[in-house]
């Protein structure tokens, strides 16, 4: 969808068509199960869109130029879209409330080149009248049976929480370049990366931890080994919870392909529990990525809570066949 420069080549005849249909599977499928189609708008306060962000795609927030209507911005992100919305036209939710969407979303690139401006999503949110679990197993099951509804081959779909590193990331008593260094040293898994911050900025309790959780990587029976140090910090519980989701989530998808992640550390400022994305052979990054993010509400002035997740569709429609061949 990106040309050279950041700027869009479009989509040509038979990509466009390709792609819609993914997107029509999915919708239908959403739809099949209970969700309302909203169009978030376009261009939505700059304030409220820096609120309702995680702080690594604040960066990428193109703010537009506007006459009278304050501060405006390109979406960047659904979720801080679809929360806007919610936000000023609900008060108070007796039930939950579920919206699925699709579109473009606007960003500046990465440093890297790896993503330009648009990126063509369709997504899911799934919002709670207060803050907690509730509706994760659903959104959990809807975002496999999205994976699998497409012969991705070799894709692996992967669980983390934010309870089992983003405390131990908060509290180790290391400055904020050191912090945000050791947020990229787990995010890449690199034990030698890690190990050369404890010997810049000391080694603590915190950052063995880590280091132990990510040397274990997604083997379940080595993290069972940790179960004393999981305790002491109070993680024990949630990686229980964690592993049973994905037992559940096994039974139910025989075909799923599922790996465990303890150490996953995206967006911790966003994310306030369950997360998950999945890969697919040859693609640069997820191709289904979502988790519960409780504090995007109040930051906006409710006290509801969220789970939800979002479908790069350039990553599903060049390769992706839909299960009884409607893409092709």
């Amino acid at each position: 969808m990106i040309a050279a420069g950041g700027l869009s080549a479009g989509l040509w005849m038979e990509p466009t068509k390709r792609l819609r249909e993914v997107e029509g599977a999915l919708m239908e499928l959403w739809r099949s199960r209970g969700f309302s189609e909203v169009v978030p708008p376009l261009l939505v306060p700059e304030a409220a869109a820096r609120r309702a962000s995680p702080e690594a795609l604040n960066s990428r927030i193109l703010p537009v130029r506007s006459e009278g209507a304050g501060p405006l911005a390109l979406r960047a992100d659904f979720t801080s879209g679809v929360a806007w919305m919610v936000s000023r036209r609900v008060e108070r939710l007796d039930g939950p409330l579920r919206l699925c969407y699709s579109g473009v979303v606007v960003r500046r690139p990465r440093g890297d080149g790896s993503a330009g401006l648009e990126i063509l999503q369709s997504g899911c949110e799934r919002v709670s009248g207060s803050p907690g679990p509730e509706g994760d197993e659903e959104i959990l099951a809807l975002a496999a049976e999205s994976l699998l509804s497409f012969d991705l081959k070799g894709a692996v779909l992967e669980l983390g929480h934010w309870g089992l590193v983003g405390p131990l990331l908060e509290s180790v008593a290391w400055p904020a370049e050191g912090k945000e260094a050791l947020g990229r040293a787990l995010n890449a898994k690199s034990l030698s990366a890690l190990g050369g911050l404890e010997d810049r900025y000391g080694a603590t309790a915190e950052s063995r931890a880590l280091r132990r959780l990510l040397h274990v990587g997604d083997r379940p029976g080595e993290v069972e080994s940790l179960r004393p140090d999981l305790q002491a910090l109070g993680a024990w519980e949630i990686w229980l919870e964690l592993r049973n989701q994905g037992a559940r989530l096994e039974a139910l998808f025989p075909g799923l392909t599922l790996r465990l992640d303890p150490a996953d550390v995206r967006h911790w400022d966003y994310y306030t529990g369950l997360t998950f994305k999945a890969f697919r052979p040859g693609h640069p990054s997820a191709v289904l990525s979502g988790g519960r993010y409780d504090g995007l509400y109040p930051a906006l002035g409710r006290s509801f809570g969220a789970i939800g997740f979002a479908v790069d569709l350039s990553g599903i429609g060049p390769a992706g066949q839909a299960r009884g061949g409607a893409v092709r």
